[in-house]
C-alpha cells in the first residue's frame, strides 16, 4: 500500500486565543487588542505563522507609536513576511530616533514605513532572553523559536522548562519528540507518558507515545495507543494508516482493510 514514509507526529497546527495570550505571555483581553489590530474581520483560531505575526504586534504595540502608523506597520509586515516563517523571523530594534523593522534582508522605519540600510541585521526580538531570567513559559516559548534553527538549543530549553515546571505538557511532549527524532526513543517514551499524566486526554501525546512504542517494537501497545488516539480525535488521520500498517504485519487482514478504508475516505474529503 502507498504511504507517508518515516516516522510521523503530531504537531499542533491550531491554536484558539487563550492559548495564543499564554504563548505571547499576556492576558486574553490584551491578546484579543493585538490580534484586533491584525485581522478584520476577527477569528477564533490561529496558525503558527500568525503567532509569528502577533509576536511582532506585541513588540510593536509596546513602542510610542499612534494606533494608526502602528497598524500600517503591521500591515506592511503581514504582507512581507515569507510564508513558513520561524518564530525568529521578525526582529525589532531602535537607532537612534528610528524603530526599525527587520524580516530577513529587508529593514524599514515602523513610523513612516520608508527603508532604511546600514543598520545590519536587526537585534533578536525582545521575546528571546537570556534563559536565566525566564520563567518555566518563557523557556518553553524560547524553545520553540529555537527548534527551527538550534534545536540543540531548543533541547536544552525544554529542560530547563521542566526543571522549572515538571508538569508542563507541552514542554514534555515537544521534548519528547525532539529526542525522538535524534533516535532517544526511551527518553522520548518517557516525556510522552509524563505528559499524558498531567493530560490524559491529549490526543497529540497519545498519536507520538504510539509512534515511539511501534519504533521500539512494541506493537501491540503501539496499537492501544493509536486506538485510543483515535477515541480523542476521530479525524487523526494517520493513526488509521499506521493501525492499518500494524494490523497488516500482525495477519489481521480485516482490521487491516477497516482502518485503511477510513484512511482513504478520510483523506479524500480533507
Amino acid at each position: 500500500m502507498s504511504a507517508p514514509s518515516g516516522t510521523t507526529f503530531r504537531v499542533k497546527t491550531t491554536y484558539s486565543l487563550a492559548e495564543v495570550a499564554r504563548l505571547l505571555g499576556v492576558e486574553p483581553a490584551h491578546a484579543a487588542e493585538l490580534a484586533a489590530l491584525v485581522y478584520s474581520p476577527p477569528r477564533d483560531l490561529f496558525g503558527f505563522g500568525d503567532l509569528v505575526l502577533l509576536r511582532a504586534a506585541k513588540g510593536l504595540a509596546g513602542q510610542p507609536l499612534p494606533k494608526a502608523k502602528l497598524i500600517a506597520a503591521l500591515q506592511k509586515l503581514q504582507a512581507r513576511l515569507p510564508e513558513g516563517a520561524g518564530a525568529t523571523a521578525v526582529a525589532l530594534s531602535r537607532h537612534g530616533q528610528q524603530l526599525v523593522v527587520a524580516v530577513g534582508d529587508q529593514q524599514w522605519n515602523a513610523q513612516d514605513g520608508q527603508g532604511v540600510f546600514g543598520f545590519g541585521r536587526a537585534a533578536a526580538p525582545s521575546w528571546i532572553q537570556p534563559s536565566a531570567r525566564l520563567d518555566a513559559e518563557g523557556l518553553f516559548q524560547q524553545a520553540i523559536a529555537l527548534e527551527e534553527q538550534s534545536p540543540g538549543e531548543a533541547v536544552e530549553r525544554y529542560t530547563e522548562a521542566l526543571a522549572q515546571d515538571p508538569r508542563h505538557a507541552d514542554a514534555h511532549v515537544n521534548l519528547g519528540r525532539l529526542l525522538h527524532t535524534r533516535g532517544h526513543l526511551r527518553e522520548a517514551e518517557a516525556h510522552y507518558v509524563a505528559s499524558l499524566v498531567v493530560r490524559p486526554d491529549d490526543c497529540t501525546a497519545t498519536f507520538n507515545l504510539a509512534v515511539v512504542l511501534e519504533d521500539l517494537g512494541r506493537v501491540d501497545e503501539a496499537i492501544a495507543r493509536y486506538t485510543e488516539a483515535l477515541r480523542l480525535d476521530a479525524g487523526c488521520v494517520d493513526a488509521y494508516f499506521n493501525l492499518s500498517r500494524l494490523y497488516e504485519k500482525k495477519g489481521e487482514k480485516v482490521a487491516a482493510l477497516r482502518h485503511l478504508k477510513d484512511y482513504r475516505r478520510l483523506v479524500r474529503t480533507s
